[in-house]
């Protein structure tokens, strides 16, 4: 800023402001702070949006003991940890695909099979297609890379005609169409 003239040359072009050496650096050290004040207003707004955004997300327990956890618009349910005591639950399982799934150690279900067995909190359900549903932390928990489990309730209960004593019912469905978002 200090090689470049252009406020002199600005001042030689106007005539209604004198052409006072004084006036012409007056005008310089005002534009050069002005310009330099602004550079750090900048600078302070972006840090502070900055900042914010990484503050951390607000945590509380509602009245079931069950911990909300709030970031941003976003807000997660962690239920209250669970206490495995080999309980048994009735779980109904179909499958909905053209293939032949396998459920390690225990059975196998044909294409638009269905079966209703019992299942002790401390075991886990493993599959040929890599799923599995097992009770962990937080409860009934599902590892499902490919999406291929869909949990079901509502009309689909009535719609495959699960009994009114099962708890738990999954379907197993094709590639992508589960209910864990693939990447």
């Amino acid at each position: 800023m200090d090689n470049h003239n252009l406020i002199n040359v600005l001042f030689e072009k106007s005539n209604r402001i004198p052409q006072d050496g004084f006036v012409v650096l007056l005008f310089t050290g005002l534009f050069q702070y002005g310009l330099l004040t602004l550079g750090i207003s900048i600078i302070l707004i972006l840090s502070y949006f900055l900042f914010k955004e990484k503050k951390g997300p607000k945590k509380y327990k509602n009245k079931h003991g069950n911990e909300i956890i709030e970031r941003g618009h976003e807000s997660y349910v962690m239920p209250e940890e669970y206490l495995k005591t080999g309980a048994s639950y009735k779980i109904f399982l179909r499958n909905n695909t053209d293939k032949i799934v396998t459920i390690k150690d225990k059975f196998t279900l044909g294409p638009n099979e269905d079966k209703v067995f019992l299942f002790v909190d401390t075991d886990s359900i493993s599959f040929d297609i890599g799923a599995e549903i097992y009770f962990g932390e937080y409860g009934l928990e599902i590892s499902d890379k490919k999406s291929q489990i869909a949990g079901i309730g509502g009309e689909y209960w009535e719609k495959y005609n699960v009994p009114n004593n099962v708890e738990y019912g999954f379907v197993i469905v094709p590639k992508g169409e589960g209910d864990i978002a693939t990447k």
